[in-house]
């Protein structure tokens, strides 16, 4: 009798006649309510419809639930232990799955670590190259500049020793011409007696003077060197050994008397007043 009881009560609490009673309480008009009292905000029908919808289901819900986690439910012990292990399996996936990650973020460490060394050794050498070539740059641009010095002294150095020579000969060329020297009379010599040949002592050969040649002079002589100048005004330059175009090999460079001769096979390059 008492499970009838149970079983009506049960009925008429089902979903389906909850949902009804909502619904019709829901569509009924509210009591009217004494002045006194603070009169409440009316209800929307359609609200009210919806939350007793939304009651009812977990209601329902809330018995299903009941009704497996109860001894007579048919949820086993058997299907509970596969869950189990399913949720360990899952949990154990998991675990190695963190793990996983954790080596992969070392690695990528690792990684960006090696970046960054590559990176600074990287920026290091292009900065030593930089270095090297801007000193081989500077090296290079100071034996230029050297050179160039050097090169601007040389001429400097032949331009005044032209000059020089240029201004001697001017000078020479412009002094007047020496005079000729005056030959005194001989006195009349006494007349001497014809040697008589005996036949004893052959007379020596007579050696010839070397010719002077009229197409060279000698200008000027310093530390051995003799310069000389032809008809057309060309300055030479000669030493002991040196060759002179149309003359040939000098053998030496002497002084006779008050002026400098050059000695040559053909003949003596002298002083000429031409």
């Amino acid at each position: 009798m008492a499970d009838k009881v149970i079983g009506a009560a049960a009925s008429d609490r089902s979903p389906e006649a909850l949902l009804k009673q909502a619904v019709s309480g829901a569509k009924t008009r509210p009591a009217p309510v004494p002045e006194a009292r603070k009169r409440l905000p009316a209800i929307d029908p359609l609200l009210a419809g919806v939350a007793a919808a939304a009651l009812v289901l977990g209601l329902a819900m809330g018995a299903g639930a009941m009704s497996l986690a109860s001894p007579n439910g048919n949820l086993s012990s058997e299907s509970l232990t596969q869950i189990q292990s399913r949720l360990d399996a899952r949990h154990a996936d998991l675990g190695r799955l963190q793990t996983d990650i954790e080596k992969l973020g070392k690695v990528l460490a690792q990684v960006q670590d090696a970046t960054e060394s590559v990176r600074s050794e990287a920026k290091n050498r292009s900065a030593t190259l930089n270095d090297r070539i801007g000193k081989s740059e500077q090296a290079i641009v100071t034996k230029i500049t050297s050179l160039a010095d050097r090169q601007d002294q040389t001429e400097r150095d032949q331009t005044a020793k032209i000059a020089a020579l240029t201004a001697q000969i001017e000078k020479r060329a412009v002094a007047p011409a020496p005079a000729a020297p005056v030959v005194a009379p001989q006195a009349a010599k006494p007349h001497q007696a014809e040697p008589t040949e005996t036949g004893s002592i052959p007379d020596k050969p007579k050696v010839a003077a070397p010719a002077v040649i009229e197409t060279w002079a000698v200008r000027e002589v310093y530390n051995g060197i003799a310069v000389i100048e032809d008809r057309r005004h060309r300055l030479v330059e000669v030493g002991p050994g040196d060759t002179i175009p149309g003359i040939g090999k000098v053998d030496a460079v002497e002084r006779r008397g008050r002026g400098w001769t050059v000695v040559t096979k053909q003949g003596l390059i002298t002083n000429q007043t031409w």
